[in-house]
């Protein structure tokens, strides 16, 4: 989240983290990472506030779909439909057997990202 410092348009935006309970935060662009074992099983996902380095093993979660203007995640609904197939069959099986409001896998902020 962001927010501007003044009520003007042209104003920078500042990050701003959340503070709801329970839905810790922190402010500023993110990049996500999904963790995976040998066997391709997710084990957690993985925030930062700087580009990742991932490993052989993990999948970059975030896709560009828009870049200077132009539209270069377009797919079709056949491509977009196995795609979500094989990221939920990333999950493991106790993560489709969840109570609401709980995550499906653990949910990790990197360390060393501007934190006191």
């Amino acid at each position: 989240m962001a927010r501007a410092s003044d009520s003007d348009g042209d104003s920078e935006l500042e990050p701003v983290a959340k503070r709801s309970v329970g839905k810790p935060g922190r402010g500023g662009r993110k990049w996500a990472v999904r963790h995976r074992d040998q066997d391709g099983t997710a084990l957690s996902e993985r925030i930062s506030l700087s580009p990742p380095d991932p490993g052989p093993r993990d999948r970059e979660l975030l896709v560009p779909l828009v870049l200077a203007g132009e539209i270069v995640g377009r797919e079709n609904v056949t491509v977009a439909r196995d795609r979500h197939r094989a990221v939920l069959a990333e999950l493991p099986p106790y993560a489709l057997q969840l109570s609401r409001g709980y995550p499906a896998i653990p949910t990790v902020f990197e360390p060393g990202d501007g934190e006191d």
